[in-house]
């Protein structure tokens, strides 16, 4: 009986050897099957160039990021962006007792636009499974602000006295918040642009970014972030609300660009 286990042990490990000598090639075709794959898509990269259009709770915005990723786990971006900033308490509004007359917003001192320059680090919470699917990381950033504050004209009518008595209506762009005055809308872009009043600040940003390309030269990201900017001499859109000095908003961007190398 010892020898008949003694033979069977031996044959049961030569069935393993083998089956492992049949395996183990076919896993290095299975590993090796990744090389099918373009070249590019096999780089490591070293920079990460992307574009980015947003929408946050009191506006709009647009910008432009230049990074480096220092590891596969840590990227750090260099922005600039620009973004309106509205007040929470606009409403738009329309005189109907006029002919052919503007939207506006009653009680606006001025259109607000903030140019933002940051330096922020992306790191990576969940990494993105061989199949694709979405990449995870937490985002954040800081930096200097500049609001650029220009004057809200209105079109108003003017009743005008005249030689004869009669008088005669005059069409005028001007800021007003008088009671009883005739609006007709609000006036052209344009106008008080030459007016426009800078106020310095600073702002820093917190989020999280999910990485939905499936290409590794190609970024596709949509971030969630929450922002708080300070302007120590404060920023005025509406009248009721001068001066202002602290903004929080929260922002969703869709963000695209490229993952390369500088060679």
């Amino acid at each position: 009986m010892t020898a008949l286990k003694q033979r069977l042990l031996r044959i049961l490990m030569l069935t393993l050897f083998g089956a492992c000598a049949f395996l183990l090639p076919a896993q290095n075709i299975d590993i090796q099957s990744n090389d099918d794959k373009p070249l590019e898509e096999r780089l490591v990269y070293t920079r990460q160039n992307t574009f980015n259009a947003a929408i946050h709770s009191q506006g709009f915005g647009a910008g432009f990021k230049i990074g480096k990723i220092k590891s596969i786990n840590v990227t750090r971006n260099w922005e600039v962006g620009v973004v309106s900033l509205h007040s929470l308490k606009e409403i738009k509004t329309l005189n109907l007792s006029q002919y052919n007359s503007r939207p506006f917003v009653y009680g606006k001192l001025n259109s607000v636009y903030v140019i933002r320059f940051g330096y922020g680090e992306e790191r990576r919470i969940f990494g993105k499974p061989y199949w694709g699917g979405i990449e995870t990381r937490w985002t954040y950033e800081a930096g200097a602000s500049l609001a650029l504050a220009k004057p809200y004209y209105y079109y108003v009518v003017s009743y005008q006295p005249s030689s004869t008595g009669d008088g005669y209506i005059e069409i005028i762009e001007e800021q007003t918040f008088e009671q009883g005055v005739d609006i007709l809308g609000k006036a052209a872009f344009i106008k008080g642009i030459g007016e426009t009043k800078p106020s310095p600040g600073v702002h820093a940003s917190l989020g999280l970014s999910f990485d939905i390309g499936k290409s590794r030269t190609r970024v596709q990201a949509i971030n969630v972030d929450v922002k708080a900017e300070y302007f120590p001499l404060g920023v005025s859109i509406m009248d009721s609300e001068r001066n202002k000095k602290v903004f929080v908003t929260f922002m969703l961007s869709y963000n695209w660009g490229s993952r390369f190398n500088n060679y």
